[in-house]
């Protein structure tokens, strides 16, 4: 385990890397309130496998909205199965290092670089029925706004070369007029179309949509629709 674990975050240094000229690269400074503010990440499983992260990467790049300032270009790991963001940082002597971004600061992040468009948010700073220091992910529509809490968790697993796989768990709501609701199938947003019931049961049919915990992102194809 020891040498799964020196591997692992040899792996992450080279994967993450560190640009010091790089737009928006988190620098060290004394204050407190900088984007360094963190505790030192050390991975306490294997992590080799990714599968715990978010779109299964551990180099992502977007923007934080950290204590009410916007960095670009960021580097980051988003760690679904401990909802914690992990970047590199390096130091005043130089010395370089994996930390957890302190969620206390972190208001929110988006993911570029992909298909989708990701924007994640405190829970407290979308609704105050949701956990403030977990991130959401968040999509504004007209009239609602579609909100996904993502986690992931570790089962055991056969495999000789490992000895977890991690699961995802979703839960979708929505949000209308300040009220949360829960979403696990179709009806749940169909009850938000009064009139478009038959309309939207087609668009669903024809797309071969799911609406469902593990297919979060066919319910933003749905809105994109319906609600614009």
């Amino acid at each position: 385990m020891k040498s799964n674990l020196l591997l692992t975050s040899a792996l992450i240094i080279i994967t993450l890397g560190f640009n010091s000229k790089a737009s928006g690269q988190p620098t060290s400074k004394k204050n407190i309130k900088t984007i360094i503010n963190g505790k030192v990440w050390i991975p306490k499983v294997s992590v080799s496998h990714g599968d715990q992260f978010f779109l299964n990467k551990m180099n992502l790049k977007g923007d934080f909205l950290f204590d009410g300032h916007q960095y670009q270009n960021i580097e980051f790991t988003y760690d679904l199965s401990k909802d914690i963001i992990i970047t590199r940082i390096e130091t005043e002597d130089k010395t370089k290092r994996s930390i957890v971004v302190n969620p206390y600061l972190l208001e929110g992040f988006s993911v570029h670089g992909t298909l989708n468009q990701y924007n994640f948010l405190r829970g407290g700073l979308i609704h105050k029925k949701l956990d403030p220091l977990r991130y959401y992910q968040a999509v504004e529509f007209k009239n609602l706004k579609y909100v996904v809490k993502r986690t992931k968790y570790p089962v055991f697993t056969a495999d000789a070369s490992r000895k977890y796989k991690y699961v995802s768990r979703n839960h979708l709501y929505l949000i209308s007029d300040n009220n949360l609701f829960t979403i696990k199938k179709k009806k749940d947003i169909i009850r938000f179309f009064p009139n478009k019931k038959k309309e939207i049961k087609r668009f669903i049919r024809k797309n071969k949509l799911t609406i469902s915990s593990k297919t979060p992102m066919d319910a933003v194809v749905l809105l994109s629709k319906f609600d614009q």
